[in-house]
């Protein structure tokens, strides 16, 4: 949840009554920074943590949170005191509900803070490099990072992985490097990232297996962490018709160069015997020449130019292609290509699968294979996160937005429950139903019956979505 800390917050933490409670700040090895305090009216000790970034995450857990309006406390006020740079107030904060796990504490931050050192009972200080888990400073080139709240560590691998990828990316590479709109619901995009730079300088790697509902967002997942790696995109989409051939290519017939000196020579002399100009034909016949080559696919050209290759729906590949795939996801990261040979993957090259269970073609992936990669559970986004984004993407108003994200949820829980097909759930169809109310197409229940119904071929199923429609879009 997104709540605000407010100067009032701040005052109350340094008020006499609390202040004495605040024991110590203290910079984790996993770039959190945490507080340990004790509550009100207690001599028992808890621990409330904060993730620095453009929207600082808290790691939080109290009854200011549990009532029907949650609010902001004092907690969040006195944790809100270790944030760099010493952010004006109010500050918009994302709040995650829950009692964070101790961890080891490489620096003391309580004398910078409160003027005296930390006295820690359920946090460990230990000995550490402290500057290795201080957040960077990034230049405004890769300050759209901090939305990501990536920790410190992977932070710190991606930075030095898009400096390299600045150095050799030509233009047309850069143009197909996407725009990040992936808005994470939980930890599964930090997770996806750190899997791209396992290993000192990423060189271990693994390749991150979307997994999730129709209309969780995917692709525009996979999209956004090309976009965090600096990566030029290629699409590769799943089915029967993909085959060996199509993506690593074949041989051909290719212009020739020239021709040979032997030819020229003889070609040239007879002309000369014959009193006739040779350069005519011997343009004509450098043009005719062809010589077998070979026209590599899509697959080969990405890994030959070390770029990032996103598979959708990779439980509908064929098991002729799944296993061109095992030598990439695995140490050694080769691509046999028969009448080619065995091509080395550069070190910048990356692979992301995406798939949804239960699509009509699928199915299950093979052991080993799925083994080779990271499985990532990409949910579906919540009404609030939901709402912002149909905002950001329409410029529709909020109150259309959150009654659209609302209908989203309920249509999500009707599919969960097998009322009717995920043929509804589509987030781009919400976008449409903002984008014609504002244009004046209908009313917005008007438009959100003839985008989400006027595609479906069952009328059970058309009146039950009407139903939903009716009863979350009333006037």
């Amino acid at each position: 949840m997104f709540l605000k800390i407010h100067p009032g917050n701040v005052k109350n933490a340094l008020s006499d009554e609390h202040k004495p409670r605040l024991r110590g700040f203290g910079l984790g090895r996993d770039g959190k920074v945490y507080l340990e305090y004790l509550p009100d009216n207690t001599d028992k000790r808890r621990i409330i943590a904060v993730l620095p970034g453009s929207t600082p995450v808290i790691y939080h857990e109290c009854m200011s949170l549990s009532k029907e309006k949650p609010h902001s406390c004092w907690h969040m006020g006195a944790v809100s005191l270790a944030l760099p740079g010493n952010p004006p107030l109010p500050i918009t904060v994302n709040v995650e509900r829950c009692q964070p796990a101790p961890v080891p504490i490489v620096k003391d931050l309580t004398e910078s803070i409160l003027g005296r050192p930390g006295d820690f009972e359920l946090l460990e200080l230990i000995e550490g490099d402290a500057l290795a888990y201080v957040m960077p400073e990034l230049s405004p080139e890769d300050a759209w990072l901090a939305r990501y709240n990536l920790p410190v560590r992977i932070l710190r691998k991606v930075l030095e992985f898009r400096e390299r990828q600045k150095q050799v990316l030509s233009e047309e590479q850069s143009a197909r490097v996407p725009e990040a709109r992936y808005i994470p619901s939980g930890g599964e995009f930090v997770s996806a990232v750190a899997a791209l730079v396992y290993g000192p300088g990423g060189s271990a790697w693994e390749a991150p297996l979307l997994i999730g509902p129709k209309g969780s967002g995917k692709s525009t997942m996979a999209e956004a962490l090309a976009a965090v790696m600096m990566l030029p995109v290629n699409k590769i989409f799943g089915g029967i018709d993909l085959n060996a051939e199509a993506l690593l290519g074949s041989r051909t017939l290719v212009p020739s160069e020239g021709i040979d000196i032997v030819t020229e020579a003889r070609l040239r002399s007879a002309c000369r015997a014959a009193g006739m100009d040779a350069e005519p034909l011997v343009q004509k016949l450098r043009g005719s020449q062809m010589r077998v080559g070979f026209e590599p696919g899509i697959l080969l050209q990405a890994v030959e130019r070390g770029e990032m290759v996103i598979v959708d729906e990779i439980n509908m590949l064929i098991p002729e292609v799944t296993s061109l795939l095992h030598g990439l996801l695995d140490w050694q990261k080769t691509l046999p290509v028969p009448g080619y040979g065995v091509v080395k993957a550069p070190p910048s090259f990356r692979l992301v699968g995406c798939m949804n269970y239960g699509y009509a073609g699928t199915k299950p992936l093979n052991e080993a294979f799925q083994d080779r990669f990271r499985p990532v559970q990409v949910p579906h986004l919540g009404a609030e996160q939901l709402a912002w984004l149909i905002v950001r993407e329409t410029g529709c108003k909020e109150s259309v937005s959150r009654k659209l994200a609302d209908l989203f949820s309920e249509l999500a829980k009707g599919v969960a429950n097998g009322d009717y097909s995920e043929r509804v759930l589509s987030v781009r169809s919400l976008f449409r139903i903002a984008r014609e109310e504002m244009d004046g197409c209908g009313t917005l229940k008007t438009v959100a019956v003839s985008v989400l119904t006027e595609g479906l071929g069952d009328k059970f199923e058309i009146d039950q979505v009407t139903d939903i429609i009716e009863a979350c879009l009333r006037d």
